[in-house]
């Protein structure tokens, strides 16, 4: 999810406008707002390419297995960071 801030926006880096570019998005992006489930999803999506790695030779083993652990440290940033109505 985008909470939109054209100031921060990685998106928009060098161009004129004010709305977000979804197709330019950058993982990075401090406007990117995850809640839980997405979270969870990043996960999933990361434990399907890790088993995708095991079935498939050398360079797409490791492409894959990058990819796995780039999600894997977004959903565990979220987790890190994320704000609760508990203060937890």
């Amino acid at each position: 999810m985008c909470v939109y801030k054209p100031g921060k926006a990685l998106c928009r880096r060098g161009m004129t406008g004010n709305a977000p570019t979804r197709d330019d998005c950058v993982s990075t992006c401090t406007n990117i707002a995850r809640t839980d489930h997405p979270a969870a999803r990043l996960r999933n999506r990361a434990d399907t390419l890790a088993t995708k790695a095991g079935l498939v030779p050398g360079p797409l083993a490791q492409r894959l297995q990058r990819s796995a652990a780039t999600l894997r440290a977004a959903a565990e940033h979220h987790d890190g960071t994320r704000l609760t109505t508990d203060g937890s």
